[in-house]
């Protein structure tokens, strides 16, 4: 990932403005959200839009707005997937889950706010007379109609038909035998929905053609339902120091997975098969897409 630090430093850097100050009152709920928004996060998502935007020749800090966005949006599910009603893990990204340092209702709140904020964010019209440099360069680089499709793309795969209907559907398949068919939906909602998301957004935002659409559509979906799968290979057989948390997790909880239901080997399988479909359809774009093609690399044979 180090060749992509100065981007993930101006994410960083965008994010940190977008964000309520820590000494802000409420400073309780401020400093939660940036707790979790700062953890060490890989920053995947906010890259891949920023990747594919600039495929088309976007300029990169047009994008940092749905870019920003899409982190919060992922963020807030992490909060709330650690806390004990869903998988109940005390640490994340090697440091104590939100809830385990600022109480479980808190936690809650800095979710619901991390995602509420990113929908603001996306739906402003102006910098609120702050000059809010971020903001006037998407609203300038980006037509309205555009800025409305990705709202929507945003909202639909952060919601029932995306990754909480995944999650839904996970929590009430823990420990129950499960056709193929419902550990597919849980993959392609819970984890594949915002990937897939991203591919969208990173299109919309570099004007690309409808058959743009369709190649980058079918990379997203190989990539998005396969993530899942590599983290539950992680959950096995990953580094414990580079992840930040305890492996096992989902042995205990009982999590119906891919892994679980045809084993190591084929998980791996489809890994390779997944990344090779991908490798092709990027290969379209030759060189312009050599560095989507170190990330996704990156993505599916990633060891934390």
């Amino acid at each position: 990932m180090d060749i992509f630090q100065d981007k993930i430093q101006a994410i960083d850097k965008a994010l940190g403005y977008l964000l309520p100050g820590e000494e802000e009152y409420p400073q309780t709920l401020n400093r939660a959200m940036r707790y979790s928004i700062f953890a060490g996060g890989k920053r995947i998502r906010p890259l891949l839009i920023l990747l594919i935007a600039e495929l088309f020749g976007l300029r990169q800090d047009d994008g940092l707005i749905p870019s920003c966005a899409m982190e919060m949006v992922h963020t807030y599910s992490l909060i709330h997937d650690d806390l004990p009603a869903m998988d109940n893990d005390d640490y994340r990204r090697g440091r104590p889950a939100s809830h385990k340092v600022f109480g479980e209702a808190t936690a809650i709140l800095a979710g619901d706010a991390l995602l509420t904020l990113a929908l603001e964010i996306l739906a402003q019209e102006s910098g609120n007379g702050q000059g809010n440099y971020y903001t006037s360069s998407y609203i300038n680089a980006v037509p309205p109609l555009d800025r409305l499709k990705i709202l929507a793309e945003i909202s639909r795969a952060a919601g029932v038909d995306g990754m909480i209907g995944g999650q839904i559907v996970d929590l009430e398949s823990e420990g129950k035998e499960i056709p193929p068919q419902t550990i597919d939906y849980i993959n392609s909602h819970k984890t594949g929905a915002l990937f897939s998301a991203c591919f969208r957004i990173g299109v919309i935002l570099g004007k690309g053609t409808r058959d743009d659409f369709g190649r980058l559509n079918a990379c997203a979906e190989a990539i998005g339902s396969t993530f899942q799968v590599v983290d539950d290979l992680l959950d096995l057989e990953g580094n414990r120091e580079k992840m930040g948390k305890d492996k096992g997790a989902d042995l205990k909880l009982k999590k119906a997975t891919y892994l679980s239901h045809f084993g190591v080997e084929k998980a791996k399988a489809l890994r390779d098969e997944k990344f090779n479909e991908s490798k092709k359809i990027l290969d379209y774009y030759g060189d312009r897409a050599g560095p989507l093609q170190r990330l996704v690399r990156f993505i599916l044979y990633r060891d934390y």
